[in-house]
């Protein structure tokens, strides 16, 4: 079975303008309708000819995907294969990138969507959309893949490397920048620990999830983790999951009488529901439809699924011990649904 992701380079490399690398088709994963490139790159100078960042294809006008910079000013021009026409995408966009300043750039592109989207950064910076969608369509191809130097361009000039997706995290509450946590507190009525806000400084045993998948599955390290998509946190420090459930038989929480947030202990990869969430970027209704991969950084709102999608919630509100109470409550809308990842070395 052919994997849906590979990493193609680690390091940086630097990139003159006759370096290439090239991939076989047979050794990148299978492309059904849809595919995503992601790199890391940083240019030392502008060239004068269109700069191949990468290109799949045994020719120039088959090119499923191609990224080049323009001449002189290193924006990106975006372009891949249809069926009845074989130079589609975006022209140019934006000023162009600037020198020796990295660059995260993911190209996305759906045949069933009938879209290429590309992002900077983390941010949706520009799109193209076929017109015609029941007759053209995104033409794949089983030729190679190139980074840099092809037959008819030579390379962009900088370095380029993979931005490696870490599952291990933490998340920072944004309005009063305190660390999702736990401080083996348990809830009266149930077994299962108190997630609370705790300090501004990370706690590396207290304050540090790993990603799993739907009903506890799990997530491959290198893998990056799309917006978007039902996921659950694994507690590091008592291998629990984060956990929500009903307000049922007066399970609340002390302060503000709403649902609870916890963490079941030993409870680790099962196939509860209550510990899915569905992650979303904060506030940010463009990019609902356009799935991009979590970065370091991403502000998110968290939706309980299974309790009719209330989100992830604190507030300034305090307990003795200094900590602050976390809840299930809210449609994402309220600043206090807002949380920062953090990935954690």
């Amino acid at each position: 079975m052919k994997k849906e992701f590979i990493e193609l380079i680690s390091d940086p490399i630097i990139f003159n303008e006759q370096s290439q690398r090239v991939f076989k088709h047979a050794d990148l994963p299978m492309v059904r309708n849809e595919l995503s490139v992601t790199l890391r790159l940083k240019l030392q100078s502008h060239t004068p000819y269109w700069a191949v960042v990468f290109h799949k294809g045994t020719e120039w006008l088959i090119r499923t995907p191609r990224l080049v910079l323009i001449p002189n000013k290193s924006s990106l021009h975006a372009r891949f294969s249809g069926k009845l026409k074989n130079n589609l995408g975006i022209d140019e966009l934006g000023d162009g990138l600037l020198l020796d300043k990295w660059y995260h750039i993911a190209y996305t592109l759906s045949d069933s969507k009938k879209r290429l989207d590309i992002y900077i950064d983390g941010e949706w910076v520009g799109f193209y959309g076929i017109q015609d969608v029941k007759s053209e369509q995104v033409v794949f191809n089983d030729g190679p893949l190139y980074i840099g130097r092809t037959s008819d361009h030579g390379s962009f000039i900088g370095k380029i490397r993979y931005e490696q997706h870490r599952n291990k995290i933490a998340l920072v509450h944004v309005s009063t920048n305190k660390y999702l946590s736990t401080k083996g507190k348990k809830y009266d009525k149930i077994n299962q620990y108190m997630v609370v806000g705790n300090g501004r400084e990370i706690d590396l045993k207290n304050d540090v999830w790993t990603f799993i998948g739907p009903s506890g599955t799990s997530v491959i390290a290198e893998n990056p983790v799309p917006f978007n998509t039902i996921i659950g946190f694994n507690h590091q420090a008592t291998g629990g999951n984060l956990h929500s459930h009903d307000m049922n038989d007066g399970r609340i929480t002390p302060i503000s009488k709403q649902q609870q947030v916890t963490i079941n202990p030993g409870r680790s990869r099962d196939d509860n529901r209550d510990d899915e969430f569905f992650i979303q970027r904060y506030n940010s209704k463009a990019f609902k439809d356009h799935p991009v991969y979590l970065m370091n950084g991403d502000e998110v709102c968290l939706f309980h699924i299974t309790t009719n999608k209330p989100a992830l919630y604190s507030n300034s509100i305090l307990f003795s011990d200094g900590t602050q109470e976390v809840s299930c409550h809210g449609n994402g809308n309220d600043e206090n649904n807002k949380w920062r990842i953090e990935l954690v070395d």
